[in-house]
């Protein structure tokens, strides 16, 4: 995306400053390559928020409006360099063709593939916490907000080409200087994705489901129909398995990996992964994520109060036992406790004083 988003405004700087003359070949192509855009976004938000993305034929339908103008804009692209310097010499005729239908159409392009992110996301994001105990997997808040900032460039981009196109007074100077605005997004985008250290379970899991055995590919078949109907659980089952999830997390207690998804527990069990979140959500009437961190919760409960451990920082704790986020794990400690992590040390303490 940012190698796409470097070439497109080194393209731009060469337009502005009148030099497709001297590298004729390269005209055009800004017309070309901003159709990438869309389908990498939304694949991007579909990877993030699908437990079991991996690239299936329909997604190649993505990049057909960038094939197709590839095919129409062929013709130029193999001509030679006399014909593009003799179309690039007339500024009315490029003025034209630069505000004609293809890059009026792929305005409503970038508007189409963005609205599609943003709907995928929503749809999404709320199955999340059935999988994923890490809360860097879940709280995906900044690529929503990526999403509406995106959204909001690209009404003000449209805005501005028209402007443009009509000589509109002021507003048509803005153009194209407004690239840059997306240009800080997408490098911003760049940034989240390193800085909350994601590791992308989502693309592990597909390969995993992709050539591991019989159990995998039963979940993935489970996908398509309803979320737990085909799971093949009766209710002394699902209470049997509720027991040995118990046995697992206080004997080997997996909650201290800050990683841990369903797929590594569900493996523990010897279970579909659909099965072991349909026993969760029956038997415990929480999603996944809350199980796994209130196990946590639990830990650091025990640990918080062990003198020994009064050389660590609460968040020092917190991290020993399975969390990864000082924001997720004092709003996770709030709700189930109705305190702070700190007010919940201080009156353990207190309590010892007068009892122990």
């Amino acid at each position: 995306m940012v190698l796409l988003v470097t070439s497109h405004l080194s393209l731009i700087a060469i337009d502005v400053n009148n030099l497709f003359i001297a590298y004729p070949h390269l005209s055009r192509l800004s017309w070309l390559l901003p159709l990438l855009y869309g389908p990498l976004i939304l694949l991007l938000t579909e990877s993030l928020v699908s437990v079991q993305f991996s690239f299936k034929p329909r997604h190649a339908l993505y990049f057909l409006p960038f094939a197709t103008y590839l095919v129409l804009l062929a013709p130029y692209y193999v001509s030679s360099a006399d014909f593009k310097i003799a179309y690039l010499s007339d500024p009315l005729k490029v003025a034209e063709a630069d505000f004609g239908w293809m890059n009026h159409l792929t305005n409503y392009f970038h508007l189409l593939f963005t609205i599609a992110a943003l709907l995928v996301f929503y749809a999404g994001k709320r199955n999340l916490s059935q999988y994923f105990s890490d809360s860097a997997r879940i709280n995906l808040t900044w690529l929503g907000q990526f999403l509406w900032a995106f959204l909001g460039i690209l009404v003000f981009s449209v805005l501005t080409f028209y402007s443009k196109k009509f000589d509109w007074e002021y507003l048509s100077r803005i153009y194209p200087k407004h690239f840059i605005l997306a240009v800080i997004f997408i490098y911003w985008l760049a940034y989240k994705l390193l800085g909350e250290k994601m590791k992308f379970t989502i693309a592990e899991e597909a390969i995993r489901e992709k050539f591991e055995p019989a159990q995998h590919e039963f979940a993935l078949k489970e996908e398509s129909q309803s979320k737990y109907s085909k799971t093949g659980l009766d209710a002394k089952t699902a209470s049997q398995i509720a027991e040995k999830l118990q046995e697992l997390m206080q004997k080997e207690r997996p909650y201290l990996n800050p990683s841990l998804t369903i797929s590594d527990l569900s493996d523990m069990l010897s279970l579909s992964k659909h099965q072991l979140s349909q026993v969760i959500n029956a038997e415990f009437d929480i999603n996944f994520y809350e199980f796994i961190n209130s196990y946590r919760l639990q830990a650091f409960k025990k640990e918080a109060i062990n003198p020994g451990n009064s050389h660590l920082s609460i968040l020092g704790i917190a991290f020993e036992c399975g969390f990864n986020s000082k924001a997720t794990f004092n709003q996770f400690f709030k709700k189930k406790e109705g305190i702070t992590p700190s007010e919940f040390l201080k009156r353990s303490r207190a309590g010892c004083r007068t009892f122990c």
